[in-house]
C-alpha cells in the first residue's frame, strides 16, 4: 500500500487505527506537517503525505456533516 490509510467515510475520519474525532484529526495533521518540515528524506515525504491526506479527510468529513445538517461539524463528535 503506497498511500496513507486515511479516509473520510460519511462524516467520519478513518485512519489506520480507527475512527477519530475531527479535532483530533486536525491536530494530527498539524503534527505530521511539523514533522515533515523538520524531517529529511523518506520520513519527511511520508509525514507530508499523511498530513495532506488527513487534511483532505477532515475537509470531506466536515462537508458531509454540514450536508447532513450539522451547523458545527465538530458537534457531531460530542454525541
Amino acid at each position: 500500500m503506497n498511500d496513507p490509510a486515511i479516509r473520510a467515510i460519511g462524516g467520519a475520519v478513518l485512519v489506520d487505527h480507527g475512527v477519530i474525532p475531527l479535532a483530533e484529526a486536525r491536530a494530527l495533521a498539524a503534527f505530521y506537517a511539523r514533522e515533515a518540515e523538520t524531517g529529511g528524506g523518506g520520513w519527511s515525504q511520508h509525514c507530508l503525505a499523511r498530513a495532506e491526506a488527513m487534511e483532505a479527510a477532515v475537509a470531506q468529513a466536515a462537508l458531509w456533516r454540514r450536508a447532513a445538517g450539522w451547523a458545527d461539524p465538530d458537534a457531531a463528535d460530542r454525541f
